[in-house]
């Protein structure tokens, strides 16, 4: 009966994998509606007026960008993925610990499936975690409308539901291979705020000022964040090529290749990781009612990105280096998990190539690791310089809370430029497919 059963999920998820493309964007879009549907929908039973406030705080900008104002909202899915993102946190610091979970992230599909597995595990019981700890912390700050435990039960199982839910959803849209379905998700999250940034900006800038400023304002804004989309995508788009040579004794000559080092090669997750531990202590404190005064009270405000490169505090601007050295921190955890020269070099070997002037083997291995290390850390410094200009350009005028500054604009288009990558390589495929049917066909 249990093998039956493997065997039907396993045809279901094949069937899922053979949909047209328009079938799974269909389907995409409309797990995106239902989340910013259940996003949007606030419970009855809190008060909304002090999350507001809370999520309003400049520090915590990022964490109400990934939830897509859903925890401001205090809605079904409150937590949205940030429970994921801790998980895949902790389970990154746990490959340092346990030699094996690192060895499981290494071998090959079937040892990532089993990791993403144990992180989604992970993920589900601190969501149950964090929705009892939300709901006794409102509730002891009368935040409730009523503080009985039937209330906290509720509330505890409705946000826990709700992350969970969230978890199902992304896996769902792993298994039609158009994505990642967590990274669609938080993609869609943060979409979700530009409208109210807009806003702001245009309050600040453009309303109440005479037609011709308003009109240069509204072009040097467009121009700025055009700028800084370009800024990004050519630094998720760009790549160090190592040259390779393929000996072709047939041939009698040599076959010159290369192979590409994306300058983002731990693509987005440096800077979310680094972004999601900044913002825990400064929501942990507000819930708790602690740090309004004293060392704690500075410790939080060195936390909070609002606080950066003001000229009458420069102290609290070591929170900016406390930021960049969490991403360079999670880029050496990637690199170290997510990137195997000893594959690459292996590859190689088994076609016949070679870098020139490296014999195959372990000086290609040691090779290939130290190009990729200086790669990933120039992209990493040269991507939090420019996250860090965001937010120095936003606390000048006043506006370090947007959503869309700084390290958001990064992973919105890290998401959207992998998605491109993705759809161009299924649409290659699928040509490539059609051409060898009709070849076949003709060839019977």
């Amino acid at each position: 009966m249990t093998g039956r059963k493997n065997y039907r999920f396993r045809t279901f998820k094949a069937r899922l994998k053979e949909l047209p493309f328009a079938c799974k964007t269909v389907i995409i879009l409309a797990a995106i509606i239902l989340v910013r549907f259940g996003s949007s929908y606030p419970l009855p039973f809190v008060d909304r007026d002090y999350m507001r406030m809370l999520l309003g705080i400049q520090g915590l900008a990022f964490l109400n960008s990934i939830t897509g104002g859903s925890m401001q909202q205090m809605s079904f899915f409150a937590l949205s993925i940030s429970p994921y993102i801790t998980a895949s946190i902790i389970m990154q610091l746990m490959t340092v610990v346990f030699s094996s979970l690192g060895e499981l992230q290494k071998d090959g599909k079937t040892g990532r499936e089993r990791f993403k597995r144990i992180t989604q595990a992970a993920a589900v019981a601190l969501s149950i975690i964090q929705s009892v700890a939300m709901a006794a912390g409102l509730g002891a700050r009368g935040l409730l409308v009523s503080y009985t435990p039937a209330t906290v039960a509720a509330a505890s199982v409705i946000w826990s539901a709700g992350a969970i839910v969230l978890i199902g959803i992304s896996s769902f849209l792993d298994w039609l291979e158009a994505g990642n379905g967590v990274s669609i998700l938080l993609c869609a999250n943060i979409l979700s705020s530009f409208p109210s940034d807009v806003f702001a900006l245009r309050d600040m800038f453009v309303s109440g000022k005479i037609p011709a400023v308003a009109i240069l304002n509204a072009c040097l804004i467009t121009m700025v964040f055009l700028g800084v989309i370009s800024a990004c995508v050519i630094l998720v788009s760009a790549s160090r090529e190592i040259p390779v040579t393929n000996s072709r004794k047939m041939a009698g000559r040599l076959d010159r290749s290369t192979f590409p080092i994306p300058l983002n090669t731990c693509s987005v997750m440096p800077v979310i990781f680094a972004g999601s531990i900044m913002s825990l202590p400064i929501i942990v404190s507000q819930f708790m009612g602690a740090a309004k005064d004293g060392f704690p009270m500075h410790v939080m405000r060195l936390l909070t990105t609002g606080e950066w490169f003001k000229p009458g505090q420069p102290v609290y601007s070591v929170g900016a280096l406390l930021y960049f050295g969490l991403t360079t921190l999670f880029t050496y955890f990637y690199l170290d998990i997510g990137f195997n020269p000893y594959e690459i070099a292996d590859n190689l070997k088994r076609s016949g190539a070679a870098v020139p002037g490296i014999r195959p083997g372990a000086p290609t291995v040691e090779y290939i690791k130290q190009v990729s290390t200086r790669v990933a850390l120039a992209g990493n410094t040269a991507t939090t310089l420019l996250i860090l200009a965001m937010y120095a350009a936003c606390n000048a005028y006043g506006l370090g809370s947007l959503s869309i500054a700084g390290t958001s604009v990064f992973i919105l288009v890290g998401v959207v430029t992998e998605e491109r990558r993705l759809l161009v390589s299924l649409a290659a495929v699928k040509r490539f497919s059609k051409r060898g049917k009709k070849i076949g066909g003709v060839s019977c």
